[in-house]
This record gives C-alpha cells, structure tokens and sequence, in this order.
C-alpha cells in the first residue's frame, strides 16, 4: 500500500490494531495525506520591470525572467558579487562604558562620531552588492508571448509563444551546481540577442564613477559576446553568453585576472553546449525534485495563500540553498539597473530570520546549515567584537548590519549595541537542534554560542545585590539612532537573556556541563526582570486597570511600530507562559494596545510576524487577513514582496521599487502555523485555521522534537493526525479533536479526552490519532 492509502485505511476502518500488511510502512506516515502539491505557478503577462519576472536560482547564482512585447528580459546576479570596499570603523574608544557615558548624558551627537563610516573621493563608502546586469532576447517579428509559469519541482520558467498558428515554448532555468543560465528555444523564434551590463544603466555608473571602478571591457568572441567587469579588490568577473541553434547559455564566472574570468566562462559555456538543455539541466531537476519531495505540502480551498506558501518556499530555497551561501535582503535576485537597496547584506535584527523562518517546519532544516556555516567562519570577528566593545576574552558580538566577511557595512549606536542579534542566531541553533533532534549540534555547537552571547549581556548589566538591570538597550528601529531610541530595560534584550537562561539551564540540568556556569545563569535568571511593563495603554470601558509590556521602562508603544519587538516573547522566542494568570493577562492587554496602534508605520516584513502573533494569540482569522494584507498592499504580482506598500492609504510608507525577499518568504511560516504550531515544549494542530477553511490537509510537516506530522481536516472537523518520531522522544500534543481522541500505536489502540496527550515515542515509530467521535 502506498503511504496515502495507509493513512486513509486507518482513518476508514476505525479497527482496533494496525493490520499485519501495514507493518513496515511507518516511514511512509511522514507523508501520510494525499496533497497534489501546487507545483506550477501561472504567470502575469505584465511584467513592468525585473521583480514581476519569474525567480530562477541555484543559491549562488540567480535570475529574473520577465517579457515585454517581443523581449524576454534576463536580468542575471551572483549573491556573492561584492564590492567589498568601506564600511563603519571601529574606534578605539567605541566601547561599551565609553558608549553609555556619551547616551547618559545626553551627549547623541558624540555617539554617533564613534561609528564614522569611511569615505572615498569625499563621499561615504560602503560595502555592497553589486547589479550585474541583464540580456534581452529579442523575439522575431510575428512571434508572440502568450502565456507563461514557473515549474516549482524542476527549477524552470516556460514562456508559451505562438508562431505561425502554432504554440512554441521557450524554457528557462539555472543549473544547479554552476553560475550559468540556460533557455531552450527553436533558432526561429530567436531575432538575437543585447547584452547589458549594470554600467549601462545611470545609477550603476554613477556609483562605479563615484567610487573608481572601471567601466566593464566587451567580449567578443564568435558566439561569444559578453563582457567581464574589473574591480578594485574583489575578483573580475566575466558575464559571456552563447547563442545557438538550440537557445541559449550564459555563465558568469570569477577570476583573479580579467582573462583567467573569460577563461573560466568559456570552459562552462563549452560544458554547456556539449551536454545540451535536457544533458546540463538533469542534475538540477533531479535536485529540486529531491528537495520537493521532501518539503511539506500543504491544501488549502485559497489558491492565493497556497500560491505565498510554495512560492515562499521555492524563494527560501533559491535564497538558501543547501551547501550554498546565506540568504540577504534580496538574494541572487538584484536589480539590473542600480546597486541593490541597504547593500542587499546581512540585517541580523529580523531580516535574516524571516528568510529562514518556514525551513523548520517545512522539513528543510539543510537551509539553515549556509547561515550557520558563515556564522562559524566568523566567530574569531564575533569573539573580537566582544573583546573590544565590552572587554571580555569569552563572548560573541554580532552587528546588526554585515557583508559576507562579518564586517560592519554602516552603522548607528542602536545596531552596535543590539546583543540581540547574537542571541536571535542562538535562538535559531537551539530551534534547529531541537526540531533536528541534534543532540550532539545541540551541546557541541549551541551551547558554547549561547554562553557567549550571554557573556556580553552579563558584561553590559548593572549589577546591584538583589537586582540586575541592562542600562541602555534597544527596541529595534524605535526611534532610530534618535534620543527617543534607547532606554532601561527592553522587553525585547530582557526576552533575549531570560530564552538564553532558559535554554542553558535545561541543557545543565540534562547534560551536567558547567556547574560553575550554571550558578551565574541562574543568577541572571533570577535578578534580572524577565520583562518590562507598565500600565496599560489602551483600557476599555468598564475594565479594571492592568499591566501591559513595555518598549522598556516608562517608554510604552506609543505608536505604530513596524518591529515587533516588545512581543518577542510570544514570538519567536516563546518565553511567554500563557497558562501563568498574570502573564496571560499582561499578554492579552499588549495584544489590545499593539492593534490599538494599528499599522499606519509598518513595513512589508511586518506582516508575517504579525500573522503569526495574531495566531499564537487566538485570531486565527486576523492571522489570514494579515497574509491576504501581505498579498494586496506590498506583494507584486509575481508574489514578490516591496518594504513599502503598493499604495497609499494603508500605511506611511509607500511607493518605491525596493523589493525584499524576507517578507515572501516568512508568509510560508505564517502558512505553516496555520496548520502546526510549537508553544513551550507542546505541539499544536490545526488551531491557527480559520474556521472559514472547513476542508485542509498538511503533510511532512516538522515539528519541535524532531517529529513529522500530517492530517486531515474535512467537514469542518479534524479527521486524521499523524506523527512520525525520528528520535526517542516525548511528544506532547494537544488533543487534535473536540472530544475524544483514538490512538492507534502500533497493534494497540486507545482512547482519550485529555486535552494535552504525553507519550514516549521511539524513534522509527508512527501514531496515529483519529477522531473517536468522527460522524
């Protein structure tokens, strides 16, 4: 039996024991609802610039495809193509002690001299990512764009044209271990081709005049007409195209010489056109076939919320891919006309984390792995960081905003001091340890990082004997670099510490790693505030007044505030404790004033976050409409998502063309926490579905705990759940069904009312809970 009809017999019969003929088959549970993935995405004829085109990547290397008229436009990027000149300086006097002396006294201006950024040619100099450049194949006369889709499962865009009466496809795609574009299309179809590179566009020249960068050198060669670009201090690289009977490829190759790049672009062209489309793409579709299968499906009566998922995904993926680079603010997928918006570099405050947030529970945990492996290459900075800035021989200290070497691209004293940035990667190790159930990654890796991070917060508080407090800290992006943008206390560093304490006594208490260590966590634990609140902002008539979560101490949200960083420990850092009366209270009263508030200040990325708060308070239809919000105020039509909206009237922050991928991509967590949440150690199952969605069905979902889930709503009632166990490990999931629960576990059954069911789960083993009192 195939693994849906296994499911489906369980849920069918309703017999007391697993038949003999099913043993064996428990691996085929981790997939256990049948789900016809929405694989193949239909595509918008009107596609004005490079973002509403279709996204190609393999990680490293990536594309826009889009069309107008009688050209199919190929604006193409390397994620790893850096100008890696400037940036901030790090001061000898920019320490921590010298630092709050200057904010304490009011002093702001002096502050902000302790971050200059440097200049060349009299004007400030960053580092960034670089535009590369785009191709326009133009089609012949007569030919015509009639429709077109992105293949998820095969990494492919096909544009559907006809000629003379009959239909003709062109395909497009990126190989998946090479930096090299290949289309597939009849030489009849093709009129030829332009290539352009960045410099050709006004912005890109300016920035290359401005800051002494040559203009690029044409190639041309037979069939081979190109260019390769030169730079100060990075490696040249060679953009070379190939076009022929078949269609066309083009690489885009490295080098430490201008030649050694032209070089090693035509050796790939060469590979290509010996092995042909179908020959150089098969490992690429094999691959994102593999990836595919292993991603968790999800069905849902809303093919444009099904569309933000796997799109979402596909986007991680390509931003992400397994043994490629981190993901950035815009991926492999920058603009062919400027330098990307804010470097395209690594915004450790929220804007990395949303690029990786759905990998957990869409089962693909091996796109955490590029950020984890940058962020290894970088601790001697990290430990560095921390010796400077706070004197201290065993910590880490990660900025707010880097390149791909660690180093500050430009900074303010907000970003510098935000620990939290340290502590939020920490957080993202421990979560994929524990949904891994990495034991090994968990004590080797994780808890040395933890230690660290804790180190510099330890070393930035105000110790008194019965109380410690964090004198200057931060709500990220409140207030700016402004007096009004620090205070004592942040709810938000607070949340940071108390997960890290958190975290660090479990693993003492199971593993007996550093007793010494363990007493000055529990310490902090215990004198430090595990959050800040005041009285309540918003008050409803008739109700008595209450305490809510403060920014820090006296400062409330007093507006629109685009960072939700205040309510960090509902999520995602989940120190919140919903069944203690006085933090469920505190919490609910936080909730009435963050919508009280309302959006007028946020930003496209605001709204996954937003969702799943929604979600994890209970509003679960408020969680739907802030994806459907995501969808119509800062999606393009190719789902890509702008910082700013679409239009006015939604919000302040409106128009513009800077296109950032994390939004696009956390919409896929909001998606999955629709269907599978992790609160505080228990799994939840469809609770964050709208009741309006009364057929849905999930499969292959991870949860905390290492354990795989599926199920089956129909009728408006759940059916079916299923989880496979790939650890010895306790499950804990809340009671799925309104009333009793039928727990089919091996050749024995169950039945139970619990609301939240505990059992020891071997690894390899498969339960399955059906609906006792299903109709």
């Amino acid at each position: 039996m195939t693994r849906v009809e296994t499911a489906l017999a369980i849920r069918d019969t309703g017999t007391s024991c697993v038949p003999n003929e099913w043993k064996g088959k428990e691996l085929e549970l981790v997939k256990a609802v049948p789900i016809k993935p929405a694989y193949e995405i239909p595509w918008t004829l009107e596609t004005r610039y490079c973002h509403d085109g279709m996204p190609l990547s393999n990680g490293v290397f990536g594309a826009l495809v889009w069309f107008q008229e009688q050209t199919v436009m190929l604006t193409i990027n390397r994620a790893d193509y850096w100008d890696h000149r400037g940036g901030t300086e790090w001061l000898e006097n920019c320490t921590y002690e010298h630092l709050k002396s200057l904010l304490q006294s009011g002093d702001f201006e002096g502050a902000r001299r302790l971050y200059p950024t440097m200049t060349m040619n009299g004007k400030e100099k960053r580092p960034t990512r670089l535009a590369m450049g785009r191709f326009d194949v133009k089609l012949k006369p007569g030919v015509t764009i009639e429709g077109a889709s992105l293949r998820l499962d095969e990494g492919e865009a096909v544009i559907c044209c006809r000629m003379d009466g009959q239909e003709r496809l062109i395909r497009v795609s990126v190989a998946i271990e090479h930096p090299m574009l290949l289309l597939s299309a009849d030489a009849e179809l093709i009129e030829g081709m332009e290539a352009k590179p960045a410099y050709s566009f006004e912005k890109v020249k300016a920035y290359f005049d401005d800051f002494g960068i040559s203009a690029p050198r044409a190639v041309q060669l037979p069939g081979r007409k190109g260019w390769v670009q030169e730079l100060p201090e990075d490696p040249a690289c060679a953009v070379l195209p190939a076009l022929s009977e078949r269609g066309i490829a083009i690489a885009a190759e490295y080098g430490d010489t201008a030649e050694h790049a032209v070089q090693a672009a035509l050796e790939r062209l060469n590979e290509a056109e010996l092995l042909g489309y179908e020959g150089a793409l098969h490992e690429t579709k094999n691959r994102w076939r593999a990836l595919w299968e292993q991603a968790a499906d999800i069905s849902l009566p809303d093919r444009e919320i099904e569309n933000m998922y796997y799109l979402g995904i596909y986007r991680m993926l390509g931003n992400s891919m397994p043994g490629k680079i981190a993901p950035t603010l815009q991926g492999p997928w920058a603009e062919e006309y400027r330098n990307p918006p804010w470097s395209c570099d690594y915004h450790f405050n929220i804007n990395v984390q949303e690029c990786l947030w759905p990998a957990y529970g869409a089962n693909l945990l091996d796109s955490l792995k590029p950020l984890f492996t940058m962020i290894d290459g970088w601790k001697p900075i990290l430990a560095r960081n921390a010796k400077r800035f706070v004197g201290i021989d065993d910590g880490y200290m990660l900025g707010h905003s880097v390149d791909d070497r660690g180093r500050p691209v430009g900074g303010m004293w907000t970003g510098t001091i935000d620990q939290a940035n340290t502590s939020w990667v920490a957080q993202m190790m421990w979560q994929y340890a524990r949904y891994a159930g990495d034991t090994e990654y968990l004590v080797g890796e994780v808890y040395p990082f933890m230690r660290k991070a804790l180190n510099v917060f330890y070393a930035m508080m105000d110790k008194e004997e019965n109380e410690y407090a964090l004198p200057v800290s931060v709500s990220p992006e409140y207030g700016g670099s402004s007096p009004d943008g620090l205070g004592r206390n942040s709810t938000f560093f607070l949340v940071n510490v108390h997960f890290l304490c958190e975290k660090l006594l479990e693993l003492e208490g199971k593993y007996r790693l550093d007793s010494d260590f363990a007493a000055v966590v529990a310490d902090v634990q215990a004198k430090l505030p595990p959050y800040t609140a005041g009285p309540r902002q918003y008050q409803e008539f008739g109700t008595k007044p209450g305490l809510e979560l403060y920014l820090w101490e006296g400062q409330p949200l007093s507006d629109s505030h685009r960072h939700h960083s205040h309510l960090a420990g509902i999520y995602p850092f989940d120190t919140m404790d919903m069944s203690d009366p006085e933090q469920r209270e505190m919490v609910s009263n936080s909730y009435k004033s963050w919508v009280d508030k309302g959006m007028g200040r946020w930003a496209g990325w605001s709204m996954p976050w937003a969702s799943i708060l929604h979600n994890r308070m209970g509003r679960a239809d408020m969680a739907l409409l802030s994806l459907r919000l995501l969808k119509d105020v800062y999606m393009m039509p190719s789902y890509a998502t702008r910082h700013n909206a679409n239009y006015g009237g939604f919000c302040q922050f409106t128009g513009g063309d800077t296109m950032q991928v994390e939004a696009s991509i956390a919409a896929a967590a909001g998606v999955l926490e629709m269907y599978v949440q992790c609160v505080r150690g228990s799994i939840r199952v469809f609770t964050g579905l709208a009741a309006r969605f009364k057929d849905a069905s999930f499969s292959g979902i991870r949860a905390e705990g290492a354990f795989l889930l599926s199920g089956l709503k129909r009728d408006g009632k759940v059916r079916l759940v299923t989880v496979f166990s790939e650890r010895d490990e306790t499950l804990r999931i809340g009671n799925p069904f309104e009333g009793k629960a039928r727990i089919h576990r091996g050749d024995s059954m169950m039945e139970t009312s619990e609301r939240l069911i505990s059992l020891e789960l071997r690894a390899g083993e498969s339960v399955v809970f059906e609906n006792a009192d299903r109709t």
